[in-house]
């Protein structure tokens, strides 16, 4: 399963932690992995362009995204993402679940 944990705080995105695999098919064949790959990897060359103050991890099966920006942008960045994932999750909740932390 992929677990997607996010923060926010006084309404503003502080971080975004992605891990796990969604293990809906075989290895190669997981679409649902696949779109969350695309998601975050977007997510970070977007985040990563605008040369704010944001830290992104890539670890093994894990991405960290912590947000010490106050740019509008990087919250409208955020704020899509999550919709992106809340639309995976509303469709394949046996293999994403999104948590507020």
């Amino acid at each position: 399963m992929i677990k997607v944990i996010y923060e926010v705080k006084d309404d503003k995105y502080k971080s975004l932690d992605v891990s796990g695999h969604a293990l809906s098919d075989e290895y190669g064949k997981d679409l649902i992995c696949a779109s969350v790959s695309s998601i975050m990897f977007g997510f970070m060359n977007a985040l990563d362009a605008l040369n704010e103050n944001i830290d992104i991890k890539q670890l093994t099966n894990e991405i960290k995204v912590v947000n010490k920006s106050d740019s509008g942008i990087v919250q409208n960045y955020f704020e899509l993402v999550m919709i992106q994932l809340k639309t995976i999750e509303e469709s394949y909740g046996d293999f994403i679940k999104l948590e507020r932390k």
